[in-house]
């Protein structure tokens, strides 16, 4: 059986999603993942929720942090909040 990496020399490898839930005050959280290879990977931003959103201090960022791990965070702590992540590996 072909694989089309075979063909075209890519392809998505997998594709994890989740959610970090970053407490009131507190300024980060993580998420852990499987491995994926950081050079061949990137991220979606697939939103957040939270109380206190009309503060941009309150709007969590993220970042691939390692190979296992997703990183939430931001400037402000007063509020809980929730953001979404994709995190797509191709060969």
């Amino acid at each position: 059986m072909s694989t089309l990496s075979q063909f075209s020399g890519g392809g998505i490898k997998s594709v994890q999603r989740g959610t970090i839930t970053v407490p009131s005050n507190s300024s980060s959280a993580t998420a852990t993942i499987t491995a994926v290879d950081t050079s061949k990977s990137m991220m979606n931003y697939l939103g957040f929720a939270g109380g206190g959103v009309s503060t941009y201090d309150l709007w969590p960022r993220i970042a691939l942090t390692n190979s296992t791990t997703v990183t939430a965070s931001r400037t402000g702590a007063s509020f809980s909040s929730s953001v979404s992540y994709e995190v797509i590996e191709f060969y």
